[in-house]
């Protein structure tokens, strides 16, 4: 009996040593206690601690304030600059965010008004003024404790957007959205790639990009401002020099009557309400034969200024333009429905959708 009880002993010794045991690295796999902080790698390199949930976050430009906007909209706490739209195709509760200014082009930005929103995170481009790291460290030290993360300017092409797109989905914990805008993007580009790659030079549309009120602005191939004319199979008739930063490089009347493109497309309403009226261009074959586009405009031009993520949608629609016998099939009102849904938090309604995609109506 007394044996019995021995063995029945050293039996629970034994789960009691188990148990104990258990507890003991449980306890050493919990040792660092529960921090509203966590160590982030940036996409220079930095290392930073930043909360453990973001749930507000500040955009220095519009390229990483639209990202941000189109993958985590609850935490934007502001726009840098907002355009003067009656009909801006935003639910109100992300058009009435303030606006806090940047440190691109007009550069009016205010750290002070940036520090006392306290947001979580400061999100920078690296297409910033100056050298990259001295930008963002100038950045960081302004700004104090709040956490500055640097992003890739690679946020500003379309075709080279997805590491960025997925960092920050990453980093703001949307990561499905992420995925989503990164397929999105994928299958119109693959569309466009194997419907255009092939197409002799003798026979691309030739297309001027007007900027300005006068049409007389324009960006060249391989800029960043003209690049859907390059990833959408067209000829860049713009012989000029490549202007950097903002680009628009100041041409005349008579280049472009030089050039004579087929199509015409810009981003300025403006000139494309004078264009059929003003003598000036009533002899460039576009203008003759009705061949000028007005890119969409709400809540963010689809084409240029500012540039972002949002351009992605801009590629179905140049497509659409310059090759519509090509593009037959695409489905350019069902792929704006999706993704003003999806990206832009809102559902267009027809009449909406309309005014989008035949600007000609309303002007």
């Amino acid at each position: 009996m007394g044996g019995k009880i021995g063995i029945i002993l050293i039996f629970y010794f034994l789960v009691l040593v188990v148990a104990f045991g258990g507890c003991a690295e449980n306890s050493d796999q919990q040792a660092v206690p529960n921090s509203s902080t966590v160590q982030i790698t940036d996409m220079l390199g930095r290392q930073l601690t930043v909360p453990a949930e973001i749930s507000s976050t500040i955009g220095t430009s519009s390229p990483s304030t639209i990202l941000v906007y189109m993958l985590a909209p609850d935490k934007l706490a502001g726009w840098n600059s907002k355009q003067n739209l009656t009909q801006p195709f935003m639910d109100e509760n992300y058009s009435n965010l303030p606006v806090i200014g940047n440190w691109l082009g007009s550069k009016t930005g205010n750290y002070e008004t940036i520090i006392e929103m306290h947001p979580d995170i400061v999100i920078e481009s690296t297409s910033t003024d100056g050298q990259v790291n001295e930008a963002i460290e100038r950045r960081q030290e302004s700004l104090g404790s709040v956490p500055v993360v640097a992003i890739n300017d690679s946020i500003l092409f379309v075709t080279q957007s997805d590491p960025t797109i997925e960092y920050t989905g990453k980093l703001l914990d949307c990561e499905a959205r992420a995925e989503k805008l990164i397929e999105f993007r994928s299958s119109i580009l693959n569309e466009i790639n194997s419907t255009v790659k092939d197409t002799p030079d003798d026979e691309k549309v030739r297309v001027y990009y007007a900027e300005g009120p006068k049409g007389l602005m324009t960006d060249p191939s391989g800029s960043p401002h003209s690049q859907l004319i390059d990833i959408c199979g067209g000829l860049n008739v713009a012989d000029c020099p490549l202007k950097s930063g903002s680009g628009m490089t100041q041409v005349s009347i008579e280049q472009v009557m030089d050039w004579n493109p087929e199509v015409i497309i810009t981003s300025n309403p403006q000139f494309y309400a004078s264009v059929y009226s003003d003598s000036l261009w009533e002899n460039v074959d576009a203008v003759r034969n009705k061949q000028v586009y007005l890119a969409p405009q709400n809540p963010f031009c689809w084409i240029d200024r500012p540039q972002g993520p949002h351009l992605i949608i801009g590629t179905a629609w140049t497509a659409k333009m310059l090759y519509p016998d090509l593009f037959a099939d695409m489905d350019l009102s069902g792929l704006t429905r999706e993704f003003y849904s999806e990206f832009f938090h809102y559902e267009l309604t027809d009449k909406e959708l309309d005014m989008l995609l035949n600007p000609a109506a309303e002007a």
